[in-house]
């Protein structure tokens, strides 16, 4: 094996760390992704329940998890061409929010079979994801955004069901989307 130089040393610490700031870059693309949309499914789904009193109120989340989905793929899969490499931290995250919104879906399927508010417990959920990511990432806006999530959900406890809704645009909003630029900047 061959013994690097003190100054070889150095420019493969610096190349390893400009690689994981660029990865976590990237990420950004996917909480920006699923950020809006569960933003505009969120909003549409409160002003069908509350502006038009429909029991449909369900159909914009139908649309914008294969939207998702399908975006999510073929974007994972430019990624990893492109890049030509894996890191830990991107398959961490890849396999993560796949057992995660594998969650959400179980999660809304019992809510809706036990007629229980599913926000509260989607809330939740979105907590855990944004906070064990940013831990990942260490980064602390995700962080704290992550903690929001937990406050609202506890908050969405006590008032009513289309209230929840809101306090879950507002979650994407500040503890989601907010972070997701923050760190596409970064």
């Amino acid at each position: 094996m061959e013994n690097l130089s003190v100054q070889e040393s150095l420019e493969v610490i610096a190349s390893t760390i400009r690689q994981t700031k660029e990865n976590m870059k990237e990420q950004s693309f996917y909480y920006l992704l699923w950020g809006w949309l569960t933003l505009v499914a969120a909003l549409s789904q409160y002003v069908i329940r509350v502006f038009m009193a429909s029991r449909l109120d369900y159909i914009p989340w139908l649309v914008v998890a294969p939207v998702g989905i399908v975006a999510t793929l073929i974007r994972g899969k430019q990624d990893n061409r492109q890049r030509g490499y894996v890191t830990y931290l991107g398959t961490f995250l890849q396999y993560f929010w796949m057992v995660l919104g594998l969650s959400f879906f179980l999660v809304v399927f019992i809510s809706v079979t036990l007629q229980v508010n599913a926000t509260i417990f989607t809330l939740f959920l979105a907590g855990l994801g944004t906070l064990v990511s940013g831990l990942a990432m260490k980064f602390k806006p995700m962080i704290a955004g992550g903690v929001l999530f937990y406050v609202l959900s506890v908050i969405s406890v006590f008032v009513p069901g289309s209230v929840t809704l809101l306090l879950f645009v507002l979650g994407i909003a500040l503890g989601y989307l907010l972070p997701a630029y923050l760190l596409k900047k970064s």
